[in-house]
């Protein structure tokens, strides 16, 4: 009886040392940003006509906004009024755009 208790426990511990490795694979979002800075607190952003929210939401402390390569027209509206206006080339890395 204690051989075969004995032999469980060696086979069990055994089998317990060739557990399967773990691998964690993380993707990092390598795709370019826009971050807004000098934006009253009420404007608004528009990227390529679409609203987009608070400018001041992205600022790049923490928020930016993530866009696709490739041109992109750059509105802020405070109101009815549209106090920055650019067509900008945005490419591999994080822009900035100081609104006043």
């Amino acid at each position: 009886m204690k051989r075969r208790l004995f032999t469980v426990l060696f086979v069990s511990a055994l089998l317990a040392g060739c557990s399967m490795p773990t691998t964690t694979v993380k993707t990092v979002d390598s795709r370019p940003g826009i971050s807004i800075s000098g934006a009253p607190d009420d404007a608004l952003l528009l990227l390529d006509g679409v609203k987009v929210g608070n400018a001041a939401n992205y600022n790049g402390e923490p928020n930016i906004l993530i866009v696709e390569p490739g041109t992109h027209r750059v509105v802020v509206q405070q109101g009815a009024t549209v106090i920055f206006d650019q067509l900008i080339f945005v490419d591999t890395e994080t822009k900035r755009i100081s609104v006043r």
